[in-house]
């Protein structure tokens, strides 16, 4: 007999969670140890849901307890899903690493639930990036929906081939995509490196919640039962068709996997994994752009990932907007909307963001009032920012500095443009891929650039872009190709809906330009 692990919320009344997995599981005949994540009542959709928290110490003893009875050899698989803080998701990766050392077989698969459409993330940034950076690469599969696959990879899910292309750059050997793009029917896909397989089932009325964890179940089982993966996938989509079946015709508000549990077992749809079939596609290409010396330099990435990224000098800013790839985000490290008097830490958004980046809080300079711009002396324009408001602060000569660039792009700059183009920051952007952790080293140091090539090349940055010879014309150095790749992460981000507001709330200056960073 089969032994799964399942690391999951439990739920009292609900078939949800580790609920619904436990009971399919068991009714294929494997074994189930059920540590809980979360302990509900109900589903929260129906009301208050009767909440009690498990922390990660409850976890680490209850795992304690299973492995003082010696059942650690006996586990087969391991099947994760809910997680509500990032300490869980710590412990259950050391339970998943201490289950290997006894068995070397064993089969690790990972629900990676964080959100869906149209609610989007339901856990927080921290979570949802420990769930990416720690626990999806110790996983033999993974199954996540439409939307959850979209900010694992970082990319936009349009047809067939960006899904395979999206699956090439995560770690597991398996993605078994729920919701996979398609405008007529529920498609579903399994890919790997060297196979990939369709399901396209008919389209049901809303279906109860947990349908995502009764799959995962049925597809662990299946490959524990013997099954490869394709033949799992079949399976287990057939399965979940039997019991969306029952629950429409029961009118069913929670799945009936009671009444349904014969087509656990024996599915009687036979819906046919095919292979996908691939169409060429748009390209759909996004831009971050850092300030030079003599003019811009711009990295456009097709998110798509059809196209190389391409490293583009610019002499005027708003020449991104005439190049061929037409880039539909464009994220800038340079300030956008400037309020009329000066204040202490500049903008709420300056301040916002020099709160989240610790030793690297300097990098975030105090924008001036709008006032000040049209100056071309320093003298002149601190002046206007000292005497624009009672305490208002004395004007950085750095800020000074960036005055040519800002106007540039303040001229042309309107509130419908900057829903194409807007202000991000490289540093915050760092902090966001290295899971809210801000570099240790400046940036203008070789520790500083090395570090940060390192986490670019962990969101998909090549080394040979990275350190490609440098455009002479607007005089560019290392450090602005690094600061305008971090602004194209950030630019897709944008386009999957992905990057967070800060503040959450954006203030507007006269002109009805947001005054936000993005990330």
């Amino acid at each position: 007999m089969k032994t799964v692990l399942i690391i999951n919320s439990q739920a009292a009344s609900s078939q949800i969670g580790g609920s619904a997995g436990s009971f399919i599981l068991q009714r294929m005949g494997i074994s189930v140890i059920h540590l809980p994540t979360l302990l509900l009542g109900r589903h929260p959709g129906w009301g208050d849901p009767g909440q009690v928290n498990i922390s990660a110490d409850d976890l680490a003893t209850l795992f304690m307890a299973v492995r003082e009875q010696g059942l650690l050899g006996q586990i087969d698989g391991v099947l994760t899903g809910y997680f509500r803080s990032v300490r869980q998701i710590t412990a259950a990766c050391a339970i998943i690493d201490q289950i290997r050392e006894q068995n070397s077989e064993l089969l690790v698969a990972v629900d990676p639930v964080m959100g869906d459409e149209p609610k989007g993330r339901y856990i927080s940034e921290a979570v949802a990036q420990a769930i990416g950076r720690e626990l999806v690469p110790r996983a033999d599969h993974i199954t996540p929906n439409r939307w959850e696959m979209e900010l694992l990879s970082d990319r936009t899910l349009f047809d067939d081939a960006s899904v395979i292309s999206a699956a090439a750059g995560l770690a597991p050997e398996w993605v078994f995509l729920s919701d996979s793009p398609s405008e007529t029917s529920w498609a579903h896909m399994a890919v790997h490196q060297k196979e990939q397989w369709k399901i396209e089932c008919p389209k049901l009325s809303a279906a109860p919640k947990g349908t995502g964890d009764v799959l995962a179940a049925l597809l662990l089982g299946q490959r524990l039962l013997g099954l490869s993966p394709r033949n799992a996938f079949e399976a287990a989509i057939n399965s979940v068709q039997d019991i969306l079946s029952e629950a429409l015709r029961l009118q069913a508000k929670e799945l009936p996997l009671v009444q349904a549990q014969e087509r656990v077992i024996t599915p009687r749809s036979s819906l046919t994994a095919r292979p996908p079939e691939i169409q060429a596609r748009q390209s759909k290409w996004v831009a971050g752009i850092s300030g030079c010396k003599n003019g811009w330099l711009a990295v456009l990435l097709d998110v798509t990932g059809q196209n190389a990224p391409i490293l583009q000098p610019l002499l005027s800013f708003w020449d991104v907007l005439n190049v061929s790839e037409q880039p539909e985000k464009i994220a800038v490290d340079i300030p956008i909307g400037f309020p009329d008097f000066a204040s202490k830490g500049g903008r709420a958004c300056d301040r916002a963001v020099r709160k989240l980046l610790g030793s690297r809080k300097s990098s975030v300079l105090s924008s001036p009032c709008r006032a000040a711009l049209i100056k071309t002396k320093y003298e002149e324009a601190n002046h206007v920012n000292v005497t624009s408001a009672s305490n208002a602060p004395k004007l950085s000569r750095e800020m000074f500095g960036l005055f040519t660039k800002i106007r540039e792009i303040d001229t042309r700059i309107t509130p419908k443009l900057q829903e194409r183009v807007f202000e991000t920051h490289p540093e915050l952007a760092f902090a966001v891929i290295r899971n809210q952790k801000p570099c240790n080293h400046p940036k203008t140091t070789k520790d500083g650039i090395e570090e940060r090539i390192t986490e670019l090349r962990s969101v998909g940055f090549r080394n040979e872009f990275l350190g490609q010879d440098l455009p002479s014309n607007v005089k560019a150095v290392r450090e602005d190709v690094l600061n305008a790749c971090a602004c194209a992460w950030v630019a897709q981000r944008a386009l999957l809906g992905a990057a967070q507001p800060h503040p959450q709330k954006a203030e507007k200056d006269r002109r009805g330009l947001q005054m936000v960073i993005l990330a």
